[in-house]
């Protein structure tokens, strides 16, 4: 059977990261969100590209509207990205619930359907978050994937919540899933959440333009690239049971990320800062389960990361489409 993804939040941020490397392999995709918009994929596909895929609307927490896509594209993986990220869910935090946890279900009840009537699994690799991890006096050493957690937002706790959903699916329904935890992200298209901070300041450095990310301490940094290719590597591998995985990605000091850029955009270290304590949750975490399943895992230097974010950034210059909007807000 040839492959069908169906992507939720395809036009967000690693949606549409997954998206380019499924589209520039030649498969068929489906990408579902609230409303046309093309402020973040359209800084990652290239327009003919972007004006060829097919694209559905309609909001995630409504069940009979994810049921109908879901059941309409017919596809043989889902990959859910779609959810608000920290200061929405801490701003408005039953919105939270009702787009991360109840859209959440509504793509786990769609699986259901869809594998009942095609008579195999469809299985389901779904965004979960580093943010399920507590705070670093939590643990007592290297945290595994399975480690108890306390996380300290709303959006680490409806995530956690979702990995619990995806056992019941499992447990109760067969259905097979993995949620992948990224940590900080970066790469072009990385605009909102706590950890975009980052990428503001590589976009910032180009525009020879100061930025404070507002974080400091130890965190782990995964480019976006990398964490595409998890989650379809995870879609094609024989799936036998719900999972829950860790990213390690790259630990880094915060304070070593301007010296990074530099090397990549001269004078960048003078412009960038660092402020602020370290993210409140943990940053010692390991990879075990994900290695696993996949094996050797693609793992970007930082280095290499950096000067491929410039280089996409300086094609959006030179083609009149890059913006600074994010820097402003």
């Amino acid at each position: 059977m040839a492959e069908r993804f169906f992507i939720s939040g395809g036009q967000g941020f690693i949606g549409a990261w997954i998206a380019r490397q499924l589209l520039a392999e030649g498969r068929e995709v489906v990408l579902f969100d609230l409303q046309p918009e093309d402020h973040l994929i359209g800084q990652i596909l290239e327009p003919d590209v972007l004006a060829s895929v097919k694209r559905v609307y309609g909001d995630i927490a409504d069940a009979d509207v994810v049921h109908r896509a879901i059941d309409e594209a017919a596809p043989t993986a889902i990959l859910h990205l779609a959810g608000l990220q920290v200061p929405t869910c801490r701003a408005n935090p039953p919105l939270g619930a009702r787009v991360n946890v109840l859209g959440t279900i509504n793509v786990f009840e769609s699986a259901r359907r869809l594998s009942e009537s095609a008579s195999k699994p469809v299985p389901v690799v779904y965004a979960s978050s580093a943010a399920v991890v507590g705070t670093p006096e939590d643990y007592d050493g290297p945290i595994v994937d399975n480690a108890h957690h306390e996380p300290r937002t709303h959006y680490g706790v409806f995530k956690t919540a979702n990995e619990g959903n995806a056992r019941v699916y499992w447990h109760d329904s067969g259905i097979p899933s993995v949620g992948l935890r990224p940590y900080t992200v970066y790469g072009v298209g990385r605009e909102i959440g706590i950890t975009s901070g980052p990428t503001k300041a590589i976009k910032a450095a180009l525009l020879g333009r100061d930025f404070t990310i507002p974080f400091g301490g130890k965190t782990a940094f995964d480019f976006v690239e990398d964490i595409a290719s998890y989650f379809i590597d995870c879609a094609r591998a024989e799936l036998k049971g719900a999972y829950a995985f860790n990213i390690r990605g790259h630990i880094l000091s915060v304070d070593e990320f301007p010296a990074i850029v530099d090397e990549v955009i001269p004078g960048a270290a003078e412009r960038i800062h660092v402020e602020g304590g370290p993210l409140p949750l943990a940053y010692d975490i390991l990879d075990t389960g994900l290695r696993e399943l996949l094996g050797d895992l693609r793992i970007t230097p930082i280095c290499e990361g950096v000067q491929k974010t410039v280089e996409h950034f300086r094609r959006l210059e030179e083609a009149g489409r890059l913006h600074d909007r994010d820097l402003e807000a």
